[in-house]
């Protein structure tokens, strides 16, 4: 995942430099809206993909910071 798609997927505008606070918020907020458990059984798929996606976008934001 490239920066530009994490910082897009975690709410930041492209290009933007969000600190490692705003990172955390935003990862935060972003799994409690899509976290499988809160969604009925036939969503859950999807819901877990999202949240994959935002576990990977997460990591990488956070590995650039590094």
């Amino acid at each position: 995942m490239q920066g530009d798609e994490a910082r897009l997927l975690l709410g930041f505008p492209p290009n933007s430099r969000p600190s490692p606070s705003q990172i955390k918020a935003a990862y935060r907020k972003k799994v409690w809206e899509s976290h499988p458990d809160l969604f009925p059984v036939h969503e859950k798929h999807s819901a877990e993909s999202k949240f994959k996606l935002i576990a990977e976008a997460y990591t990488c934001l956070r590995s650039a910071q590094d």
